[in-house]
């Protein structure tokens, strides 16, 4: 037998590299069974049995960890069923496997929005817009206009919600972005003053053709009704919507806080009094609420319960110029205190430099000082708050993590309004209410590129 030479043997075949090894019994086995609980799963959901199809894709994930296909599914249904923090776990194992899945981290965004985490929601927009193939999504736009209308950043979340409806006119929230439309024209308060309120106007009664039992809405359109500055002032209507809010959401404390402003616009002090008490059962953080009532007990000559409550209201946030100013008017009434109301009205005044009655109040009491000459005239009256929703909540609230609000007792009860001494409450001195050190509360956000 002759012997074989090396030219005539046959090369062995390597494998190369870029060659995967072949895919064994077991691996064959285990997709076999991944594909059929999907598949499972995807019944499960069809028959709306979603804890059946969380299940399902559960052991899916047992054969295959990395299966995006099931991670996607249980983070879905989850994140429908508003069990966020969960979702959360599965869209991060997503982006552990596809970091540069946009879908993911859009749905990500939505997920930390929904528990108020804005930061690292701010955070997953971005991501968002950055991996998105095309970036122009009505609903992912429509989070981003959410998130910097919680930042307070009122401009940015407007041109998000025009975008939305730029993209998709039929948008299947569209009524909700006006309504949120109408908030921000309001809030803005800019430039041609009438037509914003009538912008804000179009778009409430825009939303409750649809839905007329809408309680936010009701109650920002009686809040306008309420506007003095406005062609359709009615106070009586705006007690009506405010009114109807309630009885769609009796829990809502701003509602409770702006029918207690009507009603003081009506000088109905009681009935004032009882929405204010409702309103502060429900959020005893908000100065707004205690500023309020500081002007109510004012009005009946209640000085120390008037103090008491701007007190407070200067604990939960020493940044509200009114508050100041109001401080300023009952330092004036009581027993003419022209040092601690000059000192109150230029704590005023450094918060709000441009308004007039600040600056004319101040310079009339300092050239009464200095020619040591009596005030002329009686103290002015005291100023409410003139955008109840700028100052939700104070530094010292925590109002991004959902922590609810301690309870709290409004203050004295106006039983015995009739009965207080006014002669001996205006002889008596009242104290500066010593304030807490708090840090600014401001926030700044930087800027996403809106799509044109």
């Amino acid at each position: 037998m002759a012997a074989t030479t090396p030219q005539q043997q046959q090369p062995q075949q390597q494998p190369t590299p870029q060659q995967q090894p072949p895919t064994t019994a077991a691996q064959k086995l285990a997709a076999v069974n991944e594909q059929t609980w999907l598949s499972m799963g995807n019944l499960a959901e069809m028959m709306a049995d979603y804890d059946k199809a969380t299940t399902c894709y559960e052991s899916a994930l047992r054969h295959n960890p990395y299966s995006i296909n099931a991670l996607t599914q249980i983070a879905s249904l989850c994140r429908g069923r508003e069990q966020f923090s969960r979702a959360v776990e599965f869209f991060k194992r997503i982006l552990a496997i596809q970091e540069n899945n946009g879908e993911t981290w859009a749905a990500l965004g939505h997920c930390y929005l929904m528990m108020d985490n804005l930061q690292d929601a701010y955070h997953a927009y971005q991501q968002a817009l950055y991996h998105l193939s095309n970036p122009k999504d009505p609903k992912l736009w429509y989070g981003i206009g959410i998130l910097y209308d919680r930042y307070g950043s009122l401009e940015h979340a407007e041109e998000a919600f025009s975008a939305v409806m730029k993209m998709d006119s039929k948008f299947e929230k569209a009524n909700e972005i006006y309504f949120r439309l109408g908030i921000i024209y309001k809030q803005q308060q800019k430039f041609d003053l009438s037509l914003q309120y009538e912008l804000a106007k179009e778009a409430y009664e825009r939303v409750l053709a649809e839905n007329p039992d809408h309680a936010k809405v009701l109650q920002q359109l009686g809040w306008l009704y309420h506007q003095q500055n406005t062609s359709f002032c009615n106070q009586s209507l705006a007690i009506q919507y405010l009114t109807r809010s309630l009885k769609s959401d009796s829990n809502d404390a701003q509602s409770w806080y702006l029918l207690g402003r009507c009603y003081m616009a009506e000088q109905n002090y009681n009935k004032a009094y009882e929405a204010y008490q409702q309103a502060v059962y429900r959020d005893a953080r908000n100065p707004t609420f205690w500023c309020s009532i500081g002007v109510l007990y004012y009005q009946i000559n209640q000085y120390r319960d008037a103090l008491d409550a701007y007190s407070r209201a200067i604990r939960l946030n020493p940044y509200i110029s009114e508050v100041w100013y109001d401080l300023g008017t009952l330092y004036e009434s009581c027993n003419n205190q022209v040092q601690d109301a000059l000192d109150a009205y230029q704590r005023a005044a450094e918060l709000d430099p441009s308004n007039p009655h600040i600056k004319q109040r101040l310079e009339l009491l300092r050239k009464s000082t200095v020619q040591s000459s009596q005030v002329a005239g009686s103290a002015p009256a005291p100023r409410d708050v003139s955008n109840p929703n700028q100052y939700s909540t104070g530094p010292g609230a925590q109002p991004l993590n959902g922590a609810p609000y301690s309870q709290g007792a409004p203050g004295p009860a106006l039983s015995s309004i009739y009965g207080t001494s006014t002669a001996r409450a205006a002889d008596e001195r009242v104290s500066t209410p010593q304030l807490p050190a708090v840090s600014n509360p401001c926030t700044s956000v930087d800027t996403v590129f809106i799509p044109v």
